[in-house]
Parts: C-alpha cells; sequence; structure tokens
C-alpha cells in the first residue's frame, strides 16, 4: 500500500487520555503502517482563496508517558490530503459547525471520516428518530410544559439529556415525586432556552448499557457497561460503571442491519450505537470510543481493521483516478 496522508481534527492532543481515547489509536496504527499523519484542532482550520486549510504539525505518537512530538506548524491545503478524520468531541456548538463548512469543501478525492455534511445534518441524538420503532418512547423540546406532561405518561419516570452532550455529561434521571424534579427540568433546558431529548425510562439499564462499534453499518465490537453493584442511581452515565465483556443479542443484530444503510447513505463510516435494554438510545458519530476496552476484552485491534477500510477506499479512489486518465 503506497504511503497516505491522514489528518486528524481533533482537541488539543496535550488533553487526550491515551488510556481512553480512540484516536489515540488510529493515530498510532496510521503511523505503525508508515503512514504521515497530521494534527490539527477546530481553532486551526480556515478558508483561502475557496481552498480548505489547516495550520497543521506532522506528528508522532508513542506509547509512552511522553506520547506525543509534533513538529514545526505548516499552512496545509486538506485537499492534499488521502483522508481526513473529523473526531472533535462534542460539544456541537458554532465552532463545531463552521468546521463542518470547511470540511465539507474538500474535494471528493479525500476521504472524509465521518461526512462533513452528514456530521452536521445528523445529531447523533435525534438522528435516532430516524427509526422510531427502534427507541423507547420520545420527545424533543425546551418547553417545560411538554416535558412536565411526558413524565405523567410515562408513569412518573423519564431520563432528559441535552442533544449537544457527550460522555453521558448532563444525562439526568428525573422523577414526578422527586421535590427537585422542576429544578432539573430548569436547569437542563437552560430555562427553556435549549432543547433537551426525553426518553421513557428503560428499567433494563440494570442489565446494562451496551456500546456497539460499527464500521460502514457492519458491527466490529461491543462493550457492555454495568452499573456499579448495589447502587441507587438511576441515570445511564458509565463513569463509574464497570466494562464487561459482551455478545450482540438477535434484535441487536437485526437493529444494526435496519441502521447499516443509512450510515452507508450518510458516508458515517465509523459509528457507535447504544442499546439499551434492545432499544437505540444514540447513535454515536461524531467521535465515537471505546475502542481500548472492546480490544482488552476481546484480545482484538478494532484501529486496525478500520485502518484496512480506509486503505481499502484509498486505493479505489487511486485505480478510479488511473482508469480515468488512461
Amino acid at each position: 500500500m503506497p504511503k497516505l496522508k491522514i489528518g486528524f481534527v481533533m482537541d488539543p492532543i496535550e488533553t487526550i487520555r491515551t488510556d481512553e481515547d480512540s484516536t489515540y489509536l488510529f493515530m498510532l496504527e496510521a503511523q505503525r503502517r508508515g503512514h504521515e499523519i497530521f494534527y490539527a484542532t477546530v481553532s486551526d482550520l480556515f478558508m483561502s482563496d475557496q481552498v480548505p486549510m489547516a495550520v497543521s504539525r506532522p506528528i508522532e505518537v508513542f506509547r509512552a508517558k511522553e506520547y506525543y512530538r509534533v513538529d514545526q506548524a505548516i499552512y496545509l491545503s486538506l485537499n492534499d490530503l488521502d483522508v481526513v478524520f473529523m473526531r472533535k468531541d462534542p460539544p456541537f456548538d458554532m465552532n463545531y459547525y463552521m468546521s463542518t463548512l470547511i470540511l465539507s469543501m474538500i474535494t471528493p478525492g479525500t476521504l472524509g471520516i465521518n461526512n462533513p455534511r452528514s456530521l452536521r445534518d445528523h445529531n447523533e441524538k435525534a438522528c435516532t428518530l430516524h427509526f422510531p420503532d427502534l427507541v423507547p418512547k420520545t420527545v424533543l423540546t425546551k418547553k417545560f410544559s411538554i416535558l412536565q406532561n411526558f413524565l405523567k405518561e410515562m408513569g412518573g419516570e423519564m431520563i432528559v439529556k441535552p442533544l449537544t452532550r457527550s460522555y453521558g455529561r448532563e444525562i439526568l434521571y428525573v422523577s414526578a415525586t422527586s421535590i427537585n424534579c422542576n429544578t432539573l427540568l430548569e436547569m437542563v433546558t437552560q430555562d427553556e432556552m435549549r432543547f433537551v431529548m426525553a426518553q421513557r425510562y428503560l428499567r433494563e439499564v440494570d442489565q446494562g448499557d451496551k456500546r456497539i462499534i460499527l464500521l460502514n453499518g457492519e458491527p466490529l465490537g461491543a462493550v457492555l457497561w454495568l452499573p456499579p453493584t448495589g447502587s441507587e442511581d438511576r441515570p445511564p452515565i458509565r463513569t463509574p460503571w464497570r466494562e464487561t465483556k459482551t455478545e450482540l443479542t438477535e434484535r441487536e443484530w437485526s437493529l444494526c442491519r435496519r441502521i447499516a444503510p443509512f450510515l452507508k447513505e450518510a458516508g458515517l463510516v465509523f459509528a457507535g450505537i447504544d442499546v439499551i435494554g434492545g432499544f437505540l438510545t444514540e447513535i454515536n458519530i461524531t467521535s465515537p470510543t471505546c475502542l481500548h476496552e472492546i480490544n482488552r476484552l476481546n484480545n482484538d485491534c478494532l484501529e486496525a481493521k478500520i485502518l484496512d477500510f480506509v486503505e481499502e477506499e484509498c486505493e479505489k479512489t487511486r485505480s478510479h483516478r488511473s482508469s480515468s486518465s488512461g
């Protein structure tokens, strides 16, 4: 395989946790294969004469305490890259939105993971509503009155979460019997200034919250997050939940097959779906994680399978160019 130029748009490299960050694994694997890797943050992206650019830095990564070394920054045309991994963590704010506009200007010859237009168009919580029969009963609103009515309809229990956060941040269990019920709704909606998603509380969460990693619509592996023993906590927040080896049920295989055409058509190559009690709760597309955990539990190397896919897609592009020029 010819050497590729691979760019990573991500959070500041000095802030990542190498024992959890999936982007770090992609970088290690790409480097191991001899590809050139480049690093940039969202604030490094810009447009010049209609060309998408980045103040980028060639980077080396290591499995060590000092885990990276960057070279001098250069002005890099993103069109000169073979692949761009968009791996910026939420929140999905205006800076993130603008970054997807810049990335959308990259020529078709560069593989985008994931497609920036689809990152912009498909909120990873709200896009589950494309599959109403697969998700728990749901409302999406910023209105107290609608949330209060939904809470009654759900028998006095629900989960509420903002649409732009990640890693379980601000996910709340709301009970009608709690004296803090209205305060929680005010807090999560920011006094009706922010849309949230409310869903029926799934008691099956006691048996775990499963993350399934998909590559081009196909399941690669999964991890089951179980609540701490004896925990009275209700919301499905993974920390300090414990990771457990798992297999996909027939229901989960069927669920993946249903979602696959949507992911493929949208160019959402790398996704992580969350499933509780057989119900789809999220489709993570911005910067899906859990590769470390699945690798550890299954003695696997998911990043190698993803880089295999990247190389195959780039080879197809090069072959097409050669046949077109010939």
